[in-house]
């Protein structure tokens, strides 16, 4: 059976149902075992649309981060004793209007019809429900590589990332808020860490399997290079003889 992975999720993070939401995994199939060029052209589709899923994943961390350092910079203000309480107000009011944002966009980014950011991809999840990528021919570790241990995406929500209604009600809250977007921006940075060294693998895999189409294309047409020169040889040899 197929399997998933990631970091571990919140403890309270919902799971989706594998069944009706998993990442569809015909997508990243393995070929034959053999080095023909169809094998190779596999493993190189799949790595295309590993990379694809890494885009879209960072795309959706950059815009996390900068939803994030918005409600950050809500929270400065609230940490003066002297504020009116009409403005913490205002500030909990535009927070809350960013975390539901950040839910919106959480819950919209998807791959392939199938949502990446909701503990699917996560490391927590049952061995047996982990999605690999066969980014080569052979199933080695280098090439059969698990996404869910090696992006280890938990479910994010404004809920997973420790925020919640009430930001700013007093210096105390903002101080925590404040201490919460910077757990959460971490959060962040790790998950684009991970993602940079899976496109790292990746970008190296796919050198291997250019160098390996390139050897595979010249071995083929070698017969016919032999056949050419066999042909010079030949040509050159009758006229050496008639002179």
């Amino acid at each position: 059976m197929e399997q998933k992975t990631i970091a571990k999720v919140p403890a309270k993070a919902d799971f989706i149902d594998p069944i009706s939401e998993d990442l569809d995994h015909e997508i990243f199939r393995s070929s034959t075992r053999g080095t023909d060029l169809k094998s190779l052209d596999q493993a190189i589709h799949n790595i295309k649309l590993g990379m694809e899923l890494l885009d879209e994943a960072d795309a959706a961390y950059e815009n996390i981060e900068a939803l994030l350092a918005k409600i950050r910079k809500l929270a400065t203000p609230s940490l003066a004793s002297n504020l009116v309480p009409s403005l913490r107000s205002t500030l909990d009011e535009e927070a809350n209007l960013k975390t539901k944002e950040l839910d919106q966009l959480c819950a919209s980014i998807q791959f392939k019809g199938k949502k990446i950011l909701n503990g699917s991809l996560s490391a927590s999840r049952d061995s047996d429900q982990h999605l690999y990528l066969m980014a080569g021919v052979t199933g080695s570790p280098e090439n059969r590589i698990n996404l869910n241990t090696g992006l280890n995406i938990p479910k994010i929500s404004s809920k997973t990332l420790g925020l919640g209604t009430t930001f700013f009600s007093n210096p105390e809250a903002g101080l925590k808020t404040m201490m919460v977007l910077e757990n959460a921006l971490g959060i962040t940075t790790r998950l684009k860490q991970r993602s940079k060294a899976i496109k790292t693998l990746l970008q190296k895999n796919q050198k291997h399997l250019d160098i390996s189409v390139a050897n595979h294309q010249a071995a083929k047409s070698a017969p016919d290079s032999m056949a050419m020169a066999d042909d010079f040889l030949r040509i050159i040899n009758i006229h050496s003889h008639k002179s």
